[in-house]
């Protein structure tokens, strides 16, 4: 049988995004509005890029406690 690769999607659903980060649609869809996110319109659907999903996680991520 042979094998299909699906590439990653490039953009995600504001429904898919909110629930990635562990926040609501209307945060995300704020987010989106004020530009402290990048979005995209297609049709009547707000698409969020997946590159902001890594943006937004290095931008928050704190650095690892050393041990004592």
């Amino acid at each position: 049988m042979k094998t299909i690769e699906v590439p990653a999607p490039k953009f995600l659903p504001v429904k898919l995004f909110a629930a990635l980060v562990g926040l609501s649609i209307w945060t995300i869809r704020q987010w989106a509005y004020s530009g402290k996110i990048s979005s995209a319109k297609l049709g009547s659907r707000l698409m969020i890029p997946a590159t902001e999903l890594d943006r937004l996680m290095e931008e928050t991520m704190r650095p690892r406690q050393e041990e004592r």
